[in-house]
């Protein structure tokens, strides 16, 4: 596991616990002690955490700084590849938008369209869409997961039993032939798979630093996605795999505002 991985983990433990243990840490992810110490020595110079005997707290005033900061990650390229999935809503569809970045330039890209029905687990994305008045919006209820403002959990799982659309849009973590497409929070990563399977047409959008990564949950195997939406710096040979195995890929070139020396 990446130590950008674990980072993620150990911030899930201290979004539920707001402090945790090295000692736990190190049982609960197989690691050692020094390497959980790296990782929250690593943190802690970020601001993120505060390290005290034993472990670590959370630092509230800088929790958002890493965030924040990754959600400008690839800009262009997530805004290109959000564009192009815009091209496949038809007016009149009924499709879920899944958490993210890259979702979240999706929904801007749509409002062009009629007469639609979206369904999303995340409060951003439906905050962007709720003042279009030919939009109907619906939001899957659950539990907060407050560094993406994203809802996820049992209330979550039991809204979607019941909820079918045309076509859904999924952001992803990591990119992995062998691993599938794989988010790290568990609860996030559940809301996916499950509209995933209640999706009649499933469309991935992911840049290219998600090819070759893997994250903890896997969301889909790489031949249950239908259309995958990338950019042109992606690894061509994995692109080429993936389309040996029927799905559809798209590959788009991101729009720059400078040339490159």
């Amino acid at each position: 596991m990446l130590s950008q991985d674990r980072q993620e983990i150990i911030m899930q433990y201290l979004q539920t616990n707001k402090s945790v243990r090295i000692a736990d840490l190190s049982n609960d992810l197989g690691v050692t002690r020094e390497t959980i110490r790296k990782d929250l020595y690593e943190m802690e110079q970020e601001g993120i955490v505060r390290k005290v005997h034993g472990g670590a707290i959370l630092n509230k005033a800088n929790l958002e700084t890493k965030y924040v900061t990754r959600k400008t990650v690839n800009e262009e390229e997530k805004k290109a590849i959000a564009k192009k999935a815009a091209e496949l809503v038809e007016d009149g569809d009924t499709i879920y938008i899944d958490y993210g970045t890259t979702a979240l330039y999706f929904s801007r890209e749509i409002n062009n369209k009629k007469d639609l029905t979206i369904i999303t687990n995340s409060l951003p994305i439906a905050q962007e869409l709720i003042d279009y008045s030919h939009f109907d919006v619906i939001i899957i209820g659950g539990n907060v997961r407050k560094n993406e403002n994203s809802l996820f959990g049992p209330i979550a799982y039991r809204g979607i039993e019941k909820l079918f659309v045309d076509k859904g849009f999924f952001g992803i973590g990591g990119l992995d032939l062998q691993a599938g497409y794989t988010n790290m929070h568990m609860g996030e990563s559940e809301v996916s798979r499950l509209m995933m399977k209640h999706s009649q047409l499933k469309i991935m959008m992911a840049d290219f630093s998600k090819f070759h990564s893997t994250s903890m949950n896997q969301v889909a195997a790489i031949d249950e996605v239908d259309i995958l939406i990338t950019d042109t710096t992606s690894d061509a040979e994995a692109v080429e795999t993936i389309k040996s195995l029927q799905t559809k890929v798209y590959t788009v070139e991101a729009e720059r505002s400078y040339k490159d020396e």
